[in-house]
């Protein structure tokens, strides 16, 4: 404190002396050494000088691009896609531009422009549906304030990829044994049909023959059950001319038909034509209905039907239509039926036998008869879920290109010509199988 001292000595010294405080002060010349002198401590910090602020906004995109890989065709597969804000400043993004084949979609909805903070994001999700065996591309253009980076892309892709091959292979379980019944209108209107059934009965017969069938016929009519002729078996050296005479009925029967009764009466177990008499249990039973009317039987189509099953599996009997049908025009002439059988046909499709007009060709007619009188496996049930597309048909090694059809529904193939198969073939089917998809 001695320096506080003597600048106060000084001052009082210069009011007596006339000097002014400012001319001391002016002149005086302190000797730093001569006085011992205390510093307080005082609290510090050591500034810096400011750094320069980056004030700007930046965008990060992950990933930039992304492999689907392969994907199996029908399969589904997705991937989010991140833009985060990574600057000091918010982050506008204007306008966003995906281009992309088919298979692929940006499922998430974004309104525009879109301002992200700093630090926030955005996901956006594709999806990839493959269809195909093609490569699939998708670019998003992402247009924002970024700095250095205004426009800036986000690439995906994927490639379709066939499923695994499967093939199923069966053996013909064919009945190659055949009861067959012909029931024939003998009203004064049938003389025309009968007659050209007659003519071309050896068409009937030698496609059997042909197919190696185990058979034996019997005739009766619409108002007898009677056998004509009595049973016929294929074997017999003139069953052609049998079979032919048999089905000539005449025309002087009732003009009140009624086939389905007759049916069932010839069949039952005291029938003329009952299991053991004439049907075969090992055997696959036919009754080929041929009327130019419409039934009149007592009972309903569903009640014969409950009969019939009852002596035969339904896998084992079919009931056969040569009945009119409405889709043939009429002439005198040539062919007119008196009315259609549609009594008839409910029995055909409750049995899945054929229908056929009375006025078509008679020899195609018995032809196809012969083919539906036997039991071909003509349905065959795949073991996976087929690329419909894929599926190749082949018996005995040889592949078919028609004279099929896939059924989505049951998941299995028909054979529509059973005359394809006329033996003990190998019957495969190969296809793409709809694999499990990964996701």
């Amino acid at each position: 404190m001695k320096w506080i001292w003597g600048f106060l000595f000084l001052l009082s010294c210069s009011q007596e002396y006339g000097v002014s405080p400012s001319e001391h002060l002016a002149n005086l010349i302190v000797d730093t050494a001569t006085y011992e002198t205390t510093t307080p401590t005082i609290p510090t910090r050591e500034l810096t000088p400011p750094e320069d602020v980056d004030f700007a906004p930046r965008i990060l995109v992950e990933p930039l691009d992304y492999d689907f890989g392969e994907l199996l065709i029908n399969c589904h597969d997705e991937y989010d896609l991140t833009i985060s804000s990574v600057g000091t400043a918010p982050l506008i993004i204007d306008d966003l531009l995906y281009l992309n084949t088919p298979e692929l979609s940006m499922d998430t909805t974004v309104n525009l422009p879109l301002t992200l903070a700093p630090g926030e994001q955005l996901i956006i999700t594709f999806s990839y549906d493959e269809e195909d065996l093609h490569t699939d591309v998708g670019t998003l253009y992402i247009f924002s304030n970024a700095e250095g980076k205004h426009e800036q892309k986000a690439i995906h892709e994927g490639v379709g990829v066939p499923h695994g091959t499967h093939t199923d292979v069966f053996e013909q379980e064919e009945i190659r044994k055949s009861d067959i019944l012909f029931v024939i209108d003998n009203s004064c209107s049938m003389s025309q049909e009968q007659d050209l059934m007659s003519e071309n009965m050896e068409t009937f017969v030698e496609k059997l023959v042909l197919s190696g069938v185990d058979f034996q016929a019997a005739v009766i009519t619409t108002d007898d059950t009677t056998p004509i002729g009595g049973v016929m078996y294929g074997d017999d050296f003139d069953v052609v001319s049998q079979l032919s005479t048999a089905v000539d009925v005449g025309n002087d029967g009732n003009s009140i038909e009624r086939g389905q009764e007759k049916a069932m009466e010839a069949t039952g177990l005291t029938g003329t034509l009952s299991p053991g008499k004439f049907i075969r249990e090992d055997a696959f039973l036919s009754i080929v209905v041929v009327s130019d009317e419409d039934d009149a039987s007592p009972l309903t189509e569903v009640e014969y039907y409950d009969f019939f099953m009852s002596i035969k599996d339904p896998d084992m009997f079919a009931w056969h239509s040569v009945v009119g049908t409405g889709i043939f025009p009429t002439d005198p002439a040539i062919c007119n039926p008196s009315a259609t059988g549609f009594r008839y046909m409910d029995q055909s499709f409750y049995t899945y036998g054929v229908i056929l007009d009375i006025c078509a060709d008679w020899g195609d007619s018995l032809s196809v008869l012969a083919e539906s009188s036997y039991r071909v496996e003509d349905t065959y049930p795949l073991s996976k879920e087929p690329i419909a597309s894929s599926i190749a048909v082949f018996v005995d090694g040889v592949e078919l290109t028609t004279g099929w059809s896939y059924n989505e529904l049951g998941n299995v193939v028909y054979l529509e010509d059973r005359s394809l198969i006329t033996g003990d073939e190998l019957f495969q089917i190969a296809y793409e199988y709809l694999d499990d998809c990964p996701h």
